[in-house]
């Protein structure tokens, strides 16, 4: 299953599991999920309520991780070729393994977060519950560098974004947005306290910053 930018799907598996889809994941899985076993493959952000079944574990395969666990409510955010990958946890426990390896790299607890990048990882205690509001329709920026930001509106929106003016990668942001609100009006309302201009090309789907 994938889901257009800009627009979010919920989905209740086979097996009872609840999955919540941010824009433009795929989420893929066998004919007879929830029968013998519960793999589901993931390129992108959801966020998941599994049901309970002792007997059979669920695990979310991604590009560089695998997320094993039993009965939990958690979210991943793994866009393929992205070198990122984020685990945060909100009830149960869930181990994370490297993919293709059968060592526990670390469990989560309660509120904490397992964060991939560019081939390092580390576990910390999650605050952001803003974050999360993805679900709801909300994308919430907190003091968020401007590179950063940009770079989730290119998933969430399918948009190409090119910055010409280097200035505007030291901004931090903060607000919330609608995701029915679309990437240029974000871009409106960041221009009110940053200073830069942007063009669109509405043929190949390119923004220029300056």
């Amino acid at each position: 299953m994938t889901v257009p930018a800009g627009q979010r799907a919920q989905i209740t598996l086979a097996d009872g599991t609840k999955v919540w889809l941010n824009a433009q994941p795929t989420l893929t899985y066998s004919h007879d999920f929830g029968r013998n076993e519960r793999n589901v493959e993931l390129d992108g952000g959801a966020y998941f309520e599994v049901a309970k079944n002792k007997e059979i574990p669920f695990y979310v395969n991604t590009e560089t991780n695998q997320v094993r666990v039993v009965e939990t409510h958690f979210n991943v955010c793994a866009y393929r070729g992205s070198n990122e990958f984020t685990t945060t946890l909100l009830e149960g426990i869930v181990d994370i393994y490297a993919k293709g390896s059968e060592h526990s790299l670390t469990r989560l607890g309660v509120n904490e977060v397992f964060i991939f990048w560019d081939g390092k990882f580390r576990k910390e205690r999650f605050t952001d519950f803003d974050y999360l509001r993805w679900k709801d329709g909300l994308y919430c920026f907190d003091d968020t560098p401007f590179n950063l930001l940009l770079g989730k509106l290119e998933k969430y929106y399918k948009v190409k974004i090119v910055v010409e003016n280097p200035k505007v990668l030291n901004y931090r942001c903060t607000g919330k947005f609608k995701d029915q609100d679309g990437v240029e009006h974000v871009l409106k309302v960041l221009r009110l306290n940053n200073k830069f201009t942007y063009t669109k090309d509405d043929e190949t789907n390119v923004i220029t910053i300056n």
